[in-house]
């Protein structure tokens, strides 16, 4: 799932920003419309340790992260990645990782885990085999 458009990334940066990170002959629905499909899986890696995905509808939270991930994915070229698409690269990671690790959320229904005995946190569970190699046991 896509969580941003290039639409999106117009209403944001202006329709003229994009064309000058593309090489010429360069086709910019496939090159855009490539590098939001490399964000959207870049942020579905972080979401996989708390969310089950595909989620049911792309949150508005992670609209800004999916574009600014795309962005750097366009401008990953010596001559037009900026100091400051980089930060916003960079923020957008540590957003998904806070969300990863429960410090921030999506805006919507948090996910509810069951622990197996009847209670629920709310958060990632890890479920183990049992250990095969403990004091007095061999």
């Amino acid at each position: 799932m896509r969580y941003a458009t290039r639409t999106d990334i117009d209403a944001i940066y202006g329709p003229d920003f994009l064309t000058g990170m593309l090489d010429e002959g360069v086709d910019p629905d496939e090159a855009v419309g490539h590098a939001l499909d490399m964000a959207s899986t870049e942020i579905d890696t972080h979401l996989s340790a708390r969310y089950r995905l595909p989620l049911a509808n792309a949150p508005a939270a992670l609209k800004l992260p999916a574009i600014n991930i795309a962005i750097y994915t366009l401008a990953n070229r010596h001559t037009f990645l900026t100091q400051t698409i980089r930060e916003r690269y960079e923020d957008a990671i540590a957003l998904l990782k806070r969300i990863a690790d429960g410090k921030a959320g999506l805006g919507m229904d948090e996910p509810v885990i069951e622990t197996g005995d009847g209670a629920s946190d709310g958060g990632a569970a890890y479920f183990g085999h049992e250990r095969l190699f403990e004091r007095g046991r061999f």
